[in-house]
């Protein structure tokens, strides 16, 4: 057609070459992201014409950031300046929207026969019958301050719309006209993630449905149920962190892969699922890290490529007009507007002040009990608080003095009669778990801690370990097994290996080590675990199990050959890879490729690892692109390299540095410097370390000192803690250590705090003392990790002293 612009997708493509271009790659993405409102690689995505912006808003805020740019620099685009015209993006915004519209509209028709037809075979209910919002876990509001009678006030307070309800009202547009999304609200406890998302779903023609996979567990609800869910349903994914963040880290990435596979699939649509989660949860779900410790690529994918999210702050911000008529409806509002503290007005609705009165007012013992119950949450027990496990641990953490003086006959049932009393309307800070008709009650009263409390005590108690008897009380009481798995499983995480001994936890499930050795130290004891190894594998293979058996075979196999490498046996570790290469494994090839390189067969070598490439296998991917641009085939080497970090399934972001390293040692400094910010703007934020080196390296001062201060905002903590560490301030180089692990992203500046205290022998006891702190807070296996590259190293004196720390730790006595 005669004046036709180009492509939406290929105009957002041209925005991004533009800034590449000619602004430098400037603002970054994490910068526009703040803009915009979304996620950083959202914002990469976008600029290279791969997604389509949900909301005008944040692309308008986009294209303004980069024609600011763009004016500072005095740069301006061809074509007299549209391709930086925020009206001309309104314009073809506008026009995008509506060629989707008339493309989906006849899909949506299809889908509506489609459901109607289906309905009856779907899990959940029809929206025009959920009527309780407290079943869907919205938080009940205060009483009435004045209850004078005047007439009877509606379940939940009158609704103030904020920023993020935009984002969910959009949702439910597209989801009418025939697309299906996945919206994520983060934010702490009582912020109105919850209620926000009732609302949205009260948008909705009845005909839809609703469903929230709870019974027998989220995990095995939602496994079950997924492959029913038809069109026009809502799924309701409350504290997503439930069905992803699992004990077993496949469970959680089983329901990742499920939930991508139904908002992808066109014939199912459309499907709109709503989920909330707290910044922690979103954090440790997010979170980058190198293959093969990467445990969530599929949930990682699932928030940040698949779903839209808004983060809700604590400080309530809307229209003060709406406020105002809100307040003059309904008397709760106007008492939270007037007394909430720092702007917390949905916290206030919910109780929150109300708890901590409840709280504080406490006795001694029934403080004991909140503080087990928050141990027992944080440490893996599920919700469900059984009422034997919270008496046996709070006895436990309860001191002698205050246990002489206030554990009377009947404190129990006292504690839990104060505590599970409604504050103004709310539940109290543990509430009795009252069982659903048609159930089998308990075996005794199971209780449930208040979110609030929950998020709070996680966070002030995240070093905190409790001694072995609080463990041994916990796993002897905990309600379901895999309750008691994941108590284990943190325990082990403590190095406390002797008490998690006592529960099958999965950790050791081929029964190919003695945890009991797990964290015995030096070369000797790694050696003598590998050797052990071997014996029970030859026992297998003698057994013939491994030819009945073919997934034993790949596992077991797989484990012998990393045993011999280990022992310093590569002719027999070769073998055993070119067994499992020729039976099909993948993973096996880049070992054999591997293998080659060492014998100086570097065609031979790269027939293996294109092969493991071309059958998507990463490391093999990896390695391919080491050997390419070892030859000097960079063109071919960063083809390879986004297919590894921007894969279907899941993404390597670390390959983008991996690359930059690559150019760098070939002197490319320039392409260097890109792949390391792509590595950023990806989400691997130790790669600003690496920008600002090369910055100082060219002399760019005034650059480097800016990205630092960049790195700092987005989250990078290993140069200022290895600036406070130089200037003796350890107390501060501890805290920057653990903010990147208390926040999921990363133990690298940890690992490398140990690694230079244990080093030098006049900071040993500094670091044994953090190596301490960092086994308490959940970090052995990292403290493990540390004390074999040391013991490599030779610092052998270092290592006694971490296996002190061990076993100190794993002192079934300590109290």
């Amino acid at each position: 057609m005669a004046g036709e612009e180009p492509g939406f997708r290929q105009r957002m493509a041209k925005l991004g070459e533009y800034r590449r271009r000619h602004l430098d790659g400037r603002p970054s993405d994490h910068a526009l992201a703040r803009r915009a409102r979304v996620a950083p690689t959202t914002i990469g995505d976008w600029l290279r014409g791969q997604r389509f912006p949900r909301r005008k808003d944040a692309l308008l805020a986009v294209v303004l950031a980069l024609e600011a740019e763009a004016d500072r620099r005095g740069v301006v685009p061809a074509a007299g300046g549209d391709l930086l015209s925020r009206k001309r993006w309104s314009t073809a915004y506008d026009r995008e929207v509506e060629r989707r519209a008339r493309r989906t509209q006849a899909d949506a028709e299809r889908a509506q026969a489609r459901a109607i037809l289906e309905a009856h075979e779907q899990p959940g209910w029809l929206v025009r019958d959920v009527r309780d919002p407290f079943a869907l876990e919205v938080h009940r509001a205060i009483e009435d301050p004045c209850g004078d009678g005047s007439g009877p006030l509606p379940v939940l307070p009158v609704y103030v719309e904020r920023e993020h309800d935009s984002l969910l009202r959009e949702s439910v547009l597209g989801a009418l006209q025939g697309r299906s999304a996945l919206v994520i609200l983060i934010g702490g406890s009582s912020t109105g993630k919850t209620r926000a998302c009732w609302e949205a779903v009260q948008l909705l023609p009845d005909d839809w449905r609703l469903w929230h996979p709870i019974a027998p567990s989220h995990t095995d609800a939602v496994l079950a149920g997924l492959p029913g869910v038809g069109p026009r349903t809502v799924l309701w994914l409350n504290e997503i962190q439930h069905y992803l963040l699992t004990n077993d880290a496949a469970v959680g990435e089983r329901v990742a892969a499920g939930l991508r596979e139904l908002l992808r699939t066109p014939g199912r649509g459309p499907v709109l699922a709503f989920a909330t989660v707290h910044p922690e949860g979103w954090e440790r779900l997010t979170a980058t890290s190198a293959p093969p410790h990467d445990a969530r690529p599929q949930a990682r994918a699932l928030l940040t490529r698949v779903g839209v999210s808004a983060r809700i702050p604590g400080q309530f911000g809307c229209e003060p007009a709406a406020l105002a008529q809100a307040a003059e409806a309904d008397p709760r509002v106007a008492e939270a507007s007037e007394f909430a503290d720092d702007g917390q007005l949905t916290q206030y609705l919910a109780g929150v002040p109300a708890l901590l009165e409840r709280v504080e007012c406490a006795s001694p013992m029934a403080l004991c009990l909140i503080t087990a119950a928050v141990q027992l949450c944080r440490l893996g027990h599920g919700l469900a608080l059984p009422a034997r496990a919270l008496e046996a641990t709070a006895s436990v953490l309860t001191p002698d003095r205050v246990w002489d003086e206030h554990a009377h006959p009947g404190w129990l049932e006292n504690a839990l009669e104060y505590l599970s009393a409604p504050c103004r309307g709310v539940p109290g800070p543990l509430r009795l778990i009252r069982p659903r008709p048609g159930r089998r009650p308990p075996d005794q009263p199971l209780y449930r801690l208040s979110d609030y409390f929950l998020e709070l005590g996680r966070y002030e108690l995240r070093h905190d370990c409790p001694p072995t008897p609080f463990w041994a009380a916990a796993l002897r009481y905990a309600h379901t097994d895999d309750d008691r798995r994941a108590l284990a499983r943190s325990a082990y995480e403590r190095g406390r290996v002797h008490v998690s001994a006592s529960v099958a936890d999965g950790s050791d499930l081929l029964g190919l080590h003695d945890r009991s050795s797990a964290y015995v130290l030096g070369q000797d004891a790694e050696r003598a675990r590998t050797e052990s190894a071997l014996v029970k594998i030859g026992k297998q293979r003698a057994s013939g199990e491994l030819q009945r058996n073919a997934f034993m075979r790949y596992v077991y196999l797989r484990k012998e050959a990393h045993c011999l490498e280990r022992l310093g046996e590569p002719e027999r570790a070769a073998s055993v890879w070119r067994e499992l290469a020729e039976e099909g494994s993948r993973d096996a090839f880049v070992h054999v490729g591997r293998r080659c390189l060492t014998l100086g067969q570097r065609a031979e070598a790269e027939r293996w690892f294109r092969q493991g490439a071309e059958a998507g296998e990463d490391d093999a991917m990896q390695a391919l692109v080491f050997l390419l641009a070892e030859e000097g085939l960079f063109d071919e080497a960063a083809e390879w390299t986004e297919r590894i970090a921007r894969p279907a399934e899941s993404g390597d972001i670390y390959a983008y540095s991996r690359l930059a390293y690559r150019y760098e040692r070939a002197g490319n400094l320039t392409q260097a410097k890109i792949y390391f910010r792509k590595a950023i703007d990806a989400g691997l934020v130790d790669s600003y370390q690496d920008l600002v080196r090369l910055h100082y390296q060219e002399g760019d001062i005034e650059g480097a000192r800016r990205l630092y201060a960049e790195g700092i905002e987005a989250g990078e903590t290993t140069g200022p803690m290895m600036q406070a560490e130089k200037h003796g301030d350890h107390a501060e180089a501890d805290e920057l250590a653990f903010t990147a692990l208390d926040h999921g992203r990363t133990v690298q500046p940890l690992w490398l705090l140990l690694l230079h205290r244990l080093r030098q022998p006049d900071t040993v006891a500094l670091g044994t003392a953090l190596a301490r702190k960092a086994i308490d807070a959940g970090a052995a296996f990292t403290v493990k990790g540390v004390a074999g590259e040391l013991s490599h190293d030779g610092h052998h004196r270092a290592v006694e002293d971490l296996q002190r720390i061990f076993d100190e730790v794993d002192d079934c006595g300590d109290h």
